[in-house]
């Protein structure tokens, strides 16, 4: 609970505060006539009026979840899964082996015959070669036309037959190239770095597909994270792509985090699509429609997969206006040249203060303070019985 210090002059000044909840906010009403009517006036620190909601009306509902989510799925025609080389926690990188498929019988048989082939090919090369030498041999000492002309095709046709075979032992490689890349697929590496979130143990233990549907092991990333939510229609222009948003557990804390809007949906959530925790925390509306919207974080200590989180959109002046002063308006008192209030000085006398005023705002009655006073000094309400260097008591109520 926040605390506040309360500021009384006169224990019967707090009976003249009128206070009515309108819409999400607090509002003040005082009655100046009778105040009057009171031994001593209305006293209220600053800090007291200056006050802003720990959560803004417009902070929507949002979970967490990783950036990136790699699902790796049992594939039944290579095998079945002979070991796997990771377990659930385990901290991966990208090209880590994961599991491994026993290989099919028929394949090794195939891959074997091949190779015993391509080993008979290398065989009948290295004969015809050394027939091709043999014969060029005898062309070169004969010395007979004719039997040279009878040489020289039998040397063309030995040089053919050599040209074949060193082809076919070429095709027997790249078949054998191939089905060893396919017997190596049998294992299976991570395309990202991450976390191993989850092993499906029944696909390992021989269950079908269709027994166990889904993927067999799931990665989530270690890097950003994205916070998945809704927006209503009505506040749909409210929010902007690449706008900065704080983010706060649902579970509570003084932890904040920054984020950023990276994508607000062009068409509307189905009713079969929406998050049940918006129903928990009351933000859904069945007669208007939800886009979606995502948030990513990039520093995300303290968060966790899975954390319920409020998401809560940062306007440009936020900043200056978590530094304004704002009081109600009936302690401003609007004459001659310029507006002033009633401070309460070191003394504890009422004093005039010329201040310099801003925006008002109608929805809490308060009206924004440029200048002039800070949140720590004490204003005097305005009634008739005030004047310059009237005595004041400030009685200090401290509560939760």
């Amino acid at each position: 609970m926040r605390k506040k210090t309360k500021l009384i002059v006169g224990i019967c000044a707090l009976s003249v505060s009128l206070t009515a909840a309108i819409g999400g906010g607090l509002y003040f009403s005082t009655d100046r006539e009778v105040n009057a009517m009171l031994d001593e006036p209305w006293v209220e620190q600053v800090a007291n009026m200056t006050y802003y909601d720990d959560y803004s009306s417009s902070a929507f509902s949002g979970k967490v979840e990783p950036e990136k989510h790699e699902k790796i799925y049992y594939e039944p025609e290579k095998g079945k899964i002979e070991e796997i080389f990771v377990k659930e926690g385990d901290l991966i990188d990208e090209g880590t082996e994961l599991f491994v498929y026993e290989p099919l019988d028929s394949s090794t048989l195939e891959l074997e015959q091949l190779k015993m082939q391509l080993e008979m090919s290398y065989l009948q090369i290295n004969q015809t070669d050394k027939k091709k030498k043999k014969i060029e041999k005898s062309l070169k000492e004969t010395q007979d036309k004719e039997e040279k002309e009878l040489i020289q095709e039998e040397l063309d046709q030995i040089s053919f037959d050599l040209r074949m075979s060193n082809l076919e032992a070429a095709q027997l490689q790249k078949q054998i190239a191939s089905m060893e890349e396919e017997e190596n697929s049998t294992t299976v590496v991570s395309k990202s770095q991450g976390i191993v979130q989850s092993i499906n143990e029944d696909v390992v233990n021989g269950a079908s597909m269709e027994q166990v549907p889904g993927p067999f092991i799931q990665i989530v990333s270690t890097g950003s994270y994205l916070i998945k939510s809704q927006i209503n229609e009505f506040l749909l222009d409210s929010i902007d792509v690449d706008q900065m948003v704080k983010i706060t557990k649902k579970a509570g804390g003084e932890e904040e985090w920054l984020g950023k809007i990276i994508e607000i949906g062009k068409l509307p959530v189905g009713n079969d699509q929406g998050d049940p925790m918006m129903d928990y925390y009351g933000e859904s509306n069945p007669q208007s429609s939800n886009y979606p919207f995502t948030v990513l974080i990039e520093e995300h200590d303290g968060l966790e997969i899975g954390f319920h989180v409020n998401v809560e959109p940062v306007s440009e002046d936020s900043s200056s206006e978590a530094d304004a002063i704002r009081v109600m308006r009936d302690f401003v008192v609007f004459e001659d040249d310029a507006p002033y209030v009633w401070l309460v000085n070191e003394e504890e006398e009422a004093t005039k203060q010329v201040v310099e005023t801003g925006a008002e705002f109608e929805e809490d009655y308060t009206i924004e303070i440029v200048s002039g006073i800070s949140l720590d000094d004490y204003l005097v309400y305005p009634d008739p019985s005030v004047t310059e260097g009237k005595k004041v008591t400030i009685y200090h109520d401290s509560f939760e």
